[in-house]
């Protein structure tokens, strides 16, 4: 651009730069952005996550805490966006303790928390097995009024089948539907498989009625579950959930 007496902007730049990350560029990203001061471009906190982003992509997450060390030297301020990405290259790195003191760090530092940075952490804890401290995450969150997504609630779920606790699973689902979420085919999948393992038939059936009215088809392995869970009840002397609530198991 410049040979054309033209001067990239500060989105011109940006966009340059993620083009390069996503085509994992990295040493080309590195180059770019030593030249932004000849190219006249002011570094932006948009410039720097890209920057994060490449970095924890390819493992470099101490890399990644120096260019955070770097916002307020170019007068930037690092927002949910920055910490999230790296805590998400922390998690999958199963790193998840030392995301959480990045999570201390935002509150420090007043940086308002969004419902990605808490599915990421809730997700670190169900991978590591930890599935009750991403439910109880689930109602910190809330507490400290940061709205849950969809995606927030399905890693809730995710976290109560892991640990197989299937009738808490049910009364999560309960209140998913109550707020127009929909669980995934994979969920109504363990669900109904965690039932079948049970003998629990009425809660098979519960399962499988929201699944295909969810337009779930599912399939024939599963119905051979179904099949031989129902054969297997002849006497029905295994009772279902019942009444058990979601609410009522936190701190149970």
């Amino acid at each position: 651009m410049p040979n054309y007496k033209c001067w990239p902007t500060t989105a011109t730049f940006n966009c340059v730069l993620n083009l390069l990350v996503s085509t994992k560029q990295f040493e080309v990203v590195h180059e770019v952005y030593m030249g932004a001061t000849e190219l006249g471009v002011e570094i932006d906190a948009c410039c720097l996550n890209i920057i994060i982003k490449g970095l924890c992509e390819c493992g470099q997450i101490e890399a990644a805490y120096k260019v955070l060390d770097e916002f307020p030297v170019q007068k930037c301020t690092p927002n949910a966006r920055t910490f999230s990405t790296i805590m998400h290259g922390l998690c999958e790195r199963g790193r998840v303790d030392e995301s959480f003191g990045l999570l201390e760090r935002m509150e420090t530092e007043g940086v308002e928390m969004d419902a990605i940075v808490f599915n990421i952490l809730i997700s670190g804890l169900k991978k590591q097995g930890r599935g009750e401290e991403g439910v109880e995450l689930f109602d910190k969150m809330m507490v400290k009024g940061c709205n849950p997504n969809p995606g927030t609630y399905q890693e809730v779920l995710y976290c109560f089948l892991d640990s197989k606790r299937f009738c808490e699973a049910k009364s999560f689902v309960g209140r998913m539907i109550g707020k127009g979420i929909n669980p995934s085919f994979e969920s109504y999948k363990v669900i109904i498989e965690g039932f079948c393992g049970e003998g629990l038939v009425e809660d098979v059936e519960w399962a499988l009625r929201l699944m295909v009215g969810h337009g779930f088809v599912p399939k024939m392995g599963m119905w051979k579950r179904i099949v031989n869970c129902v054969l297997s009840d002849k006497n029905g002397l295994v009772s279902g959930c019942g009444g058990v609530s979601y609410d009522g198991m936190i701190g149970n």
